[in-house]
């Protein structure tokens, strides 16, 4: 069975603690605990502190009972009847501390069981089969916490910012109070490069209109409105909006957004020439390409501006076109101008390397990274979420 495991290492594990808002709790627990390394961030900052650790993986159980530590319980974070089991043996919880582990699982009966207890099942598409691990552990979690209680728990970035679990923030952020979502570096855990959060959150006591959400390495939070942290709640994009210059404004009504309609690989298959991502510089470039133009495909023309919306190392890139029509891949999101004029508008605004740096901090998921329609609009409109 593969695991998933991405073991928090101290520096992310204290920052975490240290985030925490709950004064003096007496026993802590960590669904997944892995190696322990949240528990004992949490023993450095309150000594007198029991620590709990549920984990599947009998190496661990193992490890943690030969330093005597930590009580461990070798159990599954997908068994429904699992706060039952906690709090039969440990009673009420203070503190619930997590880094669970990411990958998909199925969206069976035992999960849709653990989601409906909290109330997460309405929050997803009745058509999905799969659904993050993560989100399996956060309701595990939220099943387990007290009205005096917290959870500090780390999640990627689709939890975050990705538009199929926006229902989910939504139910956060109307039942909880989340008193600080915090984005970590890419290169937080080995193993991967996912981006990832830690989510404080807490029992709600009053109505609030804002979430704050920070850096690792940033002093000050940033208040998003709740509707726009809905939405998605990634510090670093809300940061780019503020730090974001006057540039010329456009109306969504100077310029039409389309995108490739067929594959690259299938455009290959039936040897149609075309444009793709990794046939785009990676500095902004114009070209003059041949007539092209096929049925059934969706071409660039004359004056249309490209973007590669995927991909870590092509997202970004952009292509004006001088003159000529070829297809493009489903990887291109294209943009037609009303007119010549409000092309190079569009154009200036696109090739700059401020707009790099935000469609960077704007891309969306959690290893392969894209962009949307929403994206682009949103800059060449000046439509940004607000921010307080």
């Amino acid at each position: 069975m593969q695991l998933n495991q991405y073991y928090t290492s101290d520096i992310y594990g204290d920052l975490l603690v240290k985030n925490l808002t709950i004064a003096s709790p007496k026993t802590a627990l960590d669904l997944g605990f892995g190696a322990g390394d949240l528990l004992c961030a949490a023993k450095r900052r309150w000594g007198n502190l029991s620590l709990i650790g549920i984990d599947i993986d009998k190496k661990n159980i193992l490890n943690a009972e030969s330093k005597n530590l930590i009580k461990a319980l070798e159990l599954s974070g997908f068994e429904p009847s699992l706060p039952d089991i906690i709090n039969d043996n440990f009673g009420d919880i203070d503190l619930l501390i997590s880094n669970p582990p990411y990958f998909s699982c199925d969206l069976d009966y035992n999960n849709k069981k653990i989601l409906d207890a909290i109330g997460l099942l309405d929050c997803i598409s009745k058509k999905l089969k799969k659904v993050p691990a993560e989100l399996i552990f956060l309701a595990q979690n939220l099943r387990l916490l007290t009205e005096t209680g917290e959870i500090g728990i780390i999640v990627p970035a689709g939890l975050i910012s990705g538009q199929r679990w926006l229902p989910v923030r939504q139910f956060l952020f109307e039942k909880y109070n989340v008193t600080n979502i915090i984005q970590l570096p890419e290169t937080s855990f080995k193993k991967t490069d996912a981006q990832t959060f830690i989510i404080i959150l807490k029992n709600k006591v009053k109505k609030k209109n804002s979430i704050p959400l920070s850096y690792i390495d940033k002093d000050n939070a940033i208040d998003v409105d709740i509707s726009d942290a809905t939405i998605r709640s990634d510090y670093r994009f809300y940061k780019e909006i503020k730090d974001l210059g006057c540039t010329d404004k456009l109306s969504s009504e100077d310029f039409i957004i389309y995108r490739g309609n067929k594959s690259h690989n299938e455009l290959v298959r039936i040897g149609i020439k075309h444009i793709h991502t990794t046939d785009m510089p990676n500095d902004p470039a114009t070209i003059n390409i041949k007539m092209n133009q096929l049925n059934n495909v969706k071409n660039a023309k004359t004056n249309d501006i490209l973007i590669a919306r995927v991909g870590r190392r092509c997202l970004g890139r952009t292509l004006y076109i001088n003159s000529g029509i070829t297809p493009i891949s489903d990887c291109i999101i294209g943009i037609t101008p009303k007119n010549k004029e409000i092309g190079d508008k569009i154009w200036k605004k696109l090739s700059s390397t401020e707009c790099r740096k935000y469609l960077n901090n704007a891309a969306l998921g959690v290893g392969a990274k894209y962009i949307t329609y929403k994206t682009i609009k949103d800059y060449l409109t000046n439509e940004y979420a607000t921010t307080k």
